[in-house]
């Protein structure tokens, strides 16, 4: 796949958060694809560092960086005014690399809500990643009725945006995310990875990884814990005063420990240390309840252990009840009797860890690299 890709990203990057890793590793697929990728983001602070190191990725990305206003924590004001100046930055750098004969295709994300509307004017195939739903604002309906293809993270999202924005379905791609299971070829047993982390050995362990937001219902876990004392809970991903002030907790049960934030080489170990994964998601917030894709669930695959998930549109359009055991959204009590069935372990547990050991191979973000290409390619011949 030797066509050329101008992957247009309205963000501070390089980032070690969720949205900073999937750019970043599906860059990584991209170019080992043997794509001819160039990824365009604006001058920001984060900018200065490399993303190889800062992802740890195994190729460098090339990487244009165009002028920009780094005012992406400053409210709503400061995110229209950056996002503003990157729309007329990119837009011109590939008005150059268009009447040079240089610029292919055009790869974006919806990072926001307006920087991509000037892309189709640049008469090139655009395609667009989308990872939920979308306003019927002008700008949307214009843009999205002059892509040549828009990649849904999930299924939910692909019904959404056909029915909002009256689209033929095979105009939409769904790719879920993916991850990167070389990093669990090689996992510590249980038994070491407590040992190298200084967790109990005798105990059983439920771990939750991932960021602390408020739509994601976290707050689930404590009550939870008061219904299984016997039982240990881990999260990981942020800190113990980010947890309280956020959720307004006044304490943490004696048996919920909040153990920080780890760099990404680091979860592997943590989820080889777990009896049972868990994947949370609520009712009360859509984004979680519909339009979700999370990373986190192929790699609680890749490190066979038994995955206890929210029965969400959300969720069960990337994992079925063959690969896990599901739990009613916001219902505290089937949460708990999920998780003690996942920790008590057997036969039938087993092979749903089995099952889902086994799939997890086909969401890669090499593979699902290659077939969005190979669909691209075919779509615009590409050949």
């Amino acid at each position: 796949m030797s066509f050329a890709i101008h992957y247009i990203v309205n963000a501070r990057l390089p980032h070690t958060r969720a949205y900073g890793i999937q750019i970043a590793k599906m860059c990584e697929a991209f170019v080992e694809a043997g794509a001819n990728l160039t990824l365009v983001i604006p001058r920001t602070l984060a900018s200065r560092k490399n993303m190889r190191e800062v992802n740890g990725l195994r190729v460098d990305v090339p990487t244009v960086i165009l002028p920009g206003v780094d005012f992406y924590d400053r409210g709503r004001l400061g995110l229209m005014s950056s996002s503003l100046v990157f729309m007329a930055s990119s837009f011109f750098y590939l008005l150059w690399k268009r009447f040079s004969g240089r610029l292919g295709i055009i790869y974006t994300i919806d990072m926001d809500t307006f920087s991509y509307f000037l892309l189709p004017f640049l008469g090139m195939p655009c395609v667009v990643e989308m990872h939920g739903a979308k306003r019927p604002t002008l700008v949307n309906r214009f843009f999205l009725k002059r892509v040549s293809s828009i990649i849904a993270t999930n299924t939910e999202i692909e019904n959404d945006l056909a029915q909002t924005f009256l689209m033929p379905r095979e105009k939409i791609i769904v790719e879920p995310n993916g991850a990167d299971i070389r990093q669990f070829e090689s996992l510590l047993s249980k038994e070491d990875a407590r040992r190298k982390l200084s967790l109990p050995a005798d105990q059983k362990i439920a771990l939750y990884a991932g960021r602390f937001y408020r739509w994601k219902g976290l707050e689930i876990l404590i009550e939870t814990c008061a219904k299984l004392p016997g039982i240990n809970f881990y999260v990981i991903g942020g800190s113990q005063e980010q947890f309280i002030q956020m959720f307004g907790v006044s304490r943490i049960p004696n048996n919920l420990h909040i153990a920080g934030d780890h760099p990404s080489r680091d979860v592997p170990i943590w989820l080889s240390a777990a009896d049972a994964l868990l994947v949370l998601g609520t009712e009360m917030n859509e984004n979680s309840f519909r339009f979700t894709s999370p990373m986190k669930i192929y790699e609680y695959m890749s490190a066979r252990r038994p995955i206890v998930a929210s029965r969400t549109p959300a969720i069960q359009s990337i994992i079925s009840d063959d690969e896990a055991l599901f739990y009613r959204p916001d219902d505290a009590e089937d949460l708990a009797k999920q998780i003690k069935a996942a920790v008590r372990g057997g036969y039938e547990i087993d092979q749903i860890i089995a099952r889902a050991s086994d799939s997890v191979g086909n969401h890669t973000w090499a593979k699902r690299a290659q077939r969005i290409l190979e669909k691209i390619s075919v779509k615009h011949k590409y050949i």
